[in-house]
């Protein structure tokens, strides 16, 4: 009985390495590709941008732009309409981090540059899985930093469904100094979404739906869906770990432009000691179809419940 418990477990593993060469085999075949440049590490399908990081350090503020495998864009900065003459919302990055108020100084609209990658180490793998390393700064010109960051985005290689994660985690450090991040109901992990998302519904862990019912209330992830031109059906999800502080967070959703973030700070401010660190981990999935609550919920516990990625240092 023994021995054919073993055999089992063998057989099993053999059978998953299988299905791993063949998985590997047949995005090989479907023509996905890496884009590199100085600044930005992009997944191609047969041409077509499935997701894109960019790390200038000139314009500041490192950001992913996120779309199905077949190119249809989710995510977007924020679109200028034409003949529009102001600046409004041009601080939207599609998927990125901003603080908003840090020791009271606005890091969200106008100091574009005050967010700098000043290293990057970008790793792209045969399997089409990869990852981002990045040293952030948070500093006025001229001045120290009052913040750094490490800052690890580990996305996945696309399921067979052409479903994938990206696993963000950010560890923010104090300077010689106390550092406060003011209290305020947006800033953070953030998310502006393409204007063909603008009829999605969003749904949180509690069972809430919409606006109304998710904007300003605690949940553990919230889930972004629905029909597509066509007839295609998807979503975004945003998970966040059961071992960040302040769990759940309150949220700031926002259907007209679509938008949506955790907010760290949205209760309280929060002091970082003089050279103390805190860390903070999400999980965004990308899902072709529509998930039900149940489908979201096993994600966030397999999210929670994995050791920390690759070149992340435990807790």
């Amino acid at each position: 009985m023994f021995r054919n418990k073993i055999y089992a477990v063998v057989f099993a593993t053999a059978a998953a390495f299988v299905a791993e060469a063949a998985g590997a085999e047949a995005k090989a075949k479907t023509g996905f590709a890496w884009k590199k440049t100085e600044t930005s590490l992009t997944l191609l399908n047969n041409g077509r941008v499935v997701w894109a990081h960019h790390h200038d350090k000139e314009p500041g503020k490192p950001h992913m732009k996120v779309c199905l495998i077949d190119g249809t864009e989710l995510t977007r900065p924020w679109p200028k309409p034409k003949g529009y003459k102001g600046y409004d919302h041009t601080w939207h990055k599609a998927m990125w981090w901003s603080w908003k108020f840090i020791n009271g100084v606005n890091f969200w609209e106008r100091n574009h540059k005050g967010t700098v990658p000043v290293k990057v180490d970008v790793t792209a793998g045969d399997d089409c899985a990869a990852r981002v390393a990045l040293d952030v700064s948070y500093q006025l010109p001229k001045q120290a930093p009052v913040l750094t960051e490490k800052r690890l985005v580990a996305v996945s290689a696309p399921n067979n469904e052409g479903r994938y994660r990206i696993d963000w985690t950010a560890t923010f450090t104090a300077g010689s100094k106390d550092v406060t991040l003011n209290k305020n109901w947006y800033g953070g992990m953030a998310l502006r979404m393409a204007k063909r998302t603008s009829k999605w519904t969003f749904r949180d862990s509690e069972g809430r739906e919409g606006q109304k019912g998710c904007s300003r209330k605690r949940s553990k992830w919230v889930d972004f869906s629905g029909d597509l031109e066509g007839g295609t059906k998807a979503g975004v999800a945003v998970l966040v770990h059961r071992d960040n502080p302040r769990q759940p967070p309150p949220w700031c959703v926002i259907q007209g432009m679509p938008y949506f973030n955790p907010v760290f700070t949205g209760a309280q401010d929060y002091t970082l000691a003089a050279a103390k660190s805190l860390t903070l981990r999400y999980r965004i999935l990308v899902h072709p179809g529509i998930l039900t609550r149940r489908q979201v919920e096993v994600e966030w516990k397999a999210f929670c419940d994995a050791g920390p990625s690759k070149g992340e240092k435990p807790k």
